[in-house]
Order: structure tokens, then sequence, then C-alpha cells
């Protein structure tokens, strides 16, 4: 962890707390697949972060697996602020919608995709 990932992770968020950096599945050799190959985890008083690195044709692109204590929805402006103190504000992230035939369902976990910095969305609401 850099020193601005230290710096930005410790501002006072609110009543979340603090983001607190965790061992990930990978380092406990727990979890098979996309769960296991989780390198960095994340959670405050309300959210857990589970991250990877993917390696695509886009270049690295940071996958956030998100889910909160209670198990239920996380409005979007929640994924926008935890995208904000984790990643950075100038970095843009996608949530799929995969087609039936790839739908993976089996948590209250949300999905964001993050972005390299220098990549601009081909499409966007401005």
């Amino acid at each position: 962890m850099n020193r601005a990932e230290r710096r930005r992770l410790s501002r006072d968020v609110g009543k979340e707390g603090e983001w607190k950096f965790h061992s990930s599945p990978k380092e406990q050799n727990v979890g098979a697949g996309w769960f296991g190959e989780m390198d960095r985890v994340y959670s405050n008083n309300k959210y857990s972060v589970l991250i990877r690195t993917v390696v695509t044709d886009w270049g690295p692109v940071e996958h956030a697996a998100i889910r909160n204590v209670s198990g239920t929805d996380i409005p979007w402006k929640e994924k926008q602020r935890i995208k904000n103190e984790l990643f950075g504000e100038e970095y843009s992230a996608v949530e799929v919608f995969p087609k039936e035939s790839e739908l993976v369902d089996e948590a209250p976990m949300y999905h964001l995709w993050v972005l390299p910095k220098s990549m601009n969305l081909p499409f966007g609401i401005y």
C-alpha cells in the first residue's frame, strides 16, 4: 500500500468508520475462482470490499466485490463513494449486467470493474 493510498484510507469517512486493510483469501489459500484471486480486502463498520487486479486487453482493471454487513441493497451513491475512497475520484468504473447464460448470483454482492486512470469511456452522462 503506497503513501497516497494510506492517506486516502485514513480519512474520516463518517459513520462507516475508517477503512481497514485485512489479509486476503489469496494469502490464506481460501476459495477458488475469482474469490481465491482477491489480493486486497478493506472493510469499515458497514462495508467489505475484496479487490483483485485483472489483466485485460485494456490494461490492468481492478475488480472490486462489495457487500454490506446487512446483506442488503447498496445504493448507487454509496458505490460511487466507495469507488472514490478506495481508488480515487478520477477513475471510472463499470458495473456489468451479464447475459443470463453467464449470470452468477449466489451472494448479495456488487461487482465494480475500475478502469485504468487514463481510460475514458466512449459513453457517459455529461
